[in-house]
């Protein structure tokens, strides 16, 4: 199996954004509020013009009503009992300048809170 690279990465998440919102009928005005940016700001994420900030896409999983890795991945996590991360191999959600953030339970369904290591 080949690896994307990170621009056919953020395609691929920027695609199942606007797709989410087409089905659920939302406006990309209405994303904009749902999401906290300027209309102008979504319609550039959503054209994948913009890198897409780790704040940004937590908010659209919200508006969606999905988990994070759903909208990352395309995929619903797998797990249902338990999950083990070994220190430092969180998968890597999200990296911005001087931000690292590591989502301990990728794979684990029904989360009572998403568990993060940020640094």
């Amino acid at each position: 199996m080949s690896q994307q690279t990170p621009v056919n990465q953020l395609q691929e998440i920027a695609r199942r954004i606007r797709e989410m919102r087409e089905i659920l009928g939302y406006s990309e005005a209405q994303m904009a509020e749902k999401t906290d940016v300027s209309p102008e700001e979504y319609r550039a994420y959503e054209a994948c013009e913009a890198d897409l900030p780790f704040t940004f896409l937590h908010k659209c999983a919200l508006a969606f009503g999905i988990e994070l890795t759903e909208l990352l991945e395309g995929h619903n996590a797998l797990l249902t009992s338990y999950t083990v991360t070994r220190k430092g191999q969180g998968h890597q959600t999200a990296r911005e300048d001087g931000i690292s953030i590591q989502n301990l339970a990728p794979k684990f369904k029904h989360k009572l809170a998403e568990p993060y290591w940020v640094r």
